[in-house]
Parts: structure tokens; sequence; C-alpha cells
């Protein structure tokens, strides 16, 4: 299934944001065809409680979208900002291996390099 120009735009915005920041392993989950209230799943992972919070923080002053929940920012584990139809999650990377979501979705996976290239 194909992206609309809007929801490759709004990827990419978000991914650059982390990637700037020194985010790591950021990779997207369709979740379009699934029963879960949001089209995709964006996840990252940064190297402490710190560099996780402040990739929340950067994510909420630079991104244009408006979050409509955000959880997670107390602890710095695991942060998710709900953007409505992409949702990111942001982890320690113990939390991230810990939790696993990469390997629950496996079937979900959209290759950045597709995203980046289309």
């Amino acid at each position: 299934m194909s992206l609309s120009d809007e929801e490759r735009e709004n990827l990419l915005k978000l991914i650059d944001i982390i990637e700037e920041k020194k985010g790591e392993e950021a990779r997207v989950l369709d979740m379009r065809d699934h029963t879960i209230a949001t089209r995709f799943f964006l996840l990252a992972n940064g190297t402490n409680p710190k560099h996780v919070k402040a990739l929340a923080e950067e994510l909420i002053e630079n991104y244009d979208g408006e979050v409509i929940h955000k959880e997670g920012l107390d602890t710095g584990s695991w942060i998710v900002l709900d953007y409505g139809e992409i949702m990111v999650h942001i982890f320690n990377e113990d939390v991230r291996k810990f939790y696993d979501l990469d390997d629950l979705w496996v079937d979900r996976d959209y290759p950045l390099k597709k995203l980046k290239t289309a």
C-alpha cells in the first residue's frame, strides 16, 4: 500500500527531527489495515532517559502537528506522542528491547529506504 504525499512528508519530518537530535533506530510500522486507531507507529530510541526526554521535547517543539496526547515524559523510559494518524514511541534502549514492539509488529515494517526514495 502506497503512502500519500502528506503521510510521507509528515513521517519524514518526524524522522528528520529524531535523527538531528541523534535518536537511534528509527522505524516506521504501517498500521493502516489493522484495527488500531492510528495509521503509523514511529519507533525510535535514545541512549538514556535524558536523551529520550530531549527527543520528545524536540518533536513537541519543532513538529508542526498537534500532540493529541502524550505519555511518559516524567520517566524518560518510554514516551508516546499521539499525533492522531502517527503515534511516536521513543524508548530508552533497554525498554525498547524488553517490550520488543519491533518483533511484535515485524510484519508491519515500512522500510525507511522506501519512504525516503519514493
